[in-house]
């Protein structure tokens, strides 16, 4: 499967989908698209969009994939990339081992006027999901997501109040 020619032009939801099965039925096919999703190519972030499809119908493939993902993301200077690794990241549970840079990334995201509203949702997602692990950056967490819902978007305050009752229990 030449999944680069695939992607480009941008596969509708539709294309994205069949696309996305194909690879959940033919798991060998995983590698390509990481590969793809690693690379500095004009349109990679395509490829991590496609990934996040493939997570939606097989979601056991993708989890492996998701330490190297921590790893990146300190790294990564791509939004739409980031956008996703975050995104996939935020749907499952954190290594026990994770890296203190990771962490200290998510709150730089949370906390950047630069960071897209996405980017700062799943970071703030990442770091409730971490809370539980490290009940220590609870009230830091708190106090950052209250500061924040005075100046963004619907999106942000949404997701805000619901981890910031759940952080009040």
């Amino acid at each position: 499967m030449d999944l680069e020619k695939l992607i480009d032009p941008f596969p509708v939801k539709k294309e994205a989908k069949i696309i996305a099965q194909t690879i959940a039925n033919n798991p060998e096919n995983l590698a390509q698209l990481w590969k793809l999703c690693l690379s500095d190519k004009k349109h990679s972030w395509r490829a991590s969009w496609l990934l996040d499809k493939v997570y939606e119908i097989s979601p056991h493939l993708v989890r492996p994939l998701i330490p190297q993902m921590v790893l990146l993301i300190p790294q990564l200077n791509d939004t739409s990339k980031m956008r996703q690794f975050l995104k996939l990241i935020s749907l499952e549970s954190l290594p026990n081992n994770i890296s203190g840079e990771f962490i200290t990334t998510c709150f730089e995201l949370l906390i950047s006027k630069k960071s897209a509203i996405a980017v700062k949702v799943y970071a703030m997602q990442i770091l409730f999901n971490f809370s539980r692990q490290e009940p220590d950056i609870k009230n830091e967490l708190a106090i950052i997501i209250e500061e924040g819902i005075k100046n963004e978007s619907g999106g942000y305050c949404s997701r805000a109040c619901k981890i910031l009752k759940a952080l009040h229990r």
